[in-house]
């Protein structure tokens, strides 16, 4: 297994682990932020951006067009994740 797909799969993981877990953080007015998943999914984008390098590295400098299909999808998943997670409700 590629580092590329394993460094992938670490921030796929964390994206789906921010289903499960939550801590609100109160922001004041009884407005909350969830403040693990944003920083679950800080931690995501770093292994996300981990994973790019590696496979940069892998091919002489281009990623194989499966990553750059699958890393753009799960950048969208992060994104979506951390605008829900930073959205007060």
């Amino acid at each position: 297994m590629p580092s590329s797909l394993l460094q992938l799969l670490i921030a796929l993981v964390l994206v789906g682990l921010t289903f499960l877990v939550a801590y609100p953080l109160n922001v004041g007015s009884g407005r909350s932020v969830d403040a693990l998943d944003a920083f679950l999914l800080v931690f995501a984008l770093v292994n996300l951006r981990l994973g790019w390098a590696a496979a940069n590295g892998m091919n002489g400098g281009r990623a194989p067009a499966w990553f750059v299909v699958l890393g753009l999808l799960t950048a969208a998943l992060i994104t979506w994740a951390m605008i829900r997670a930073l959205t007060p409700r």
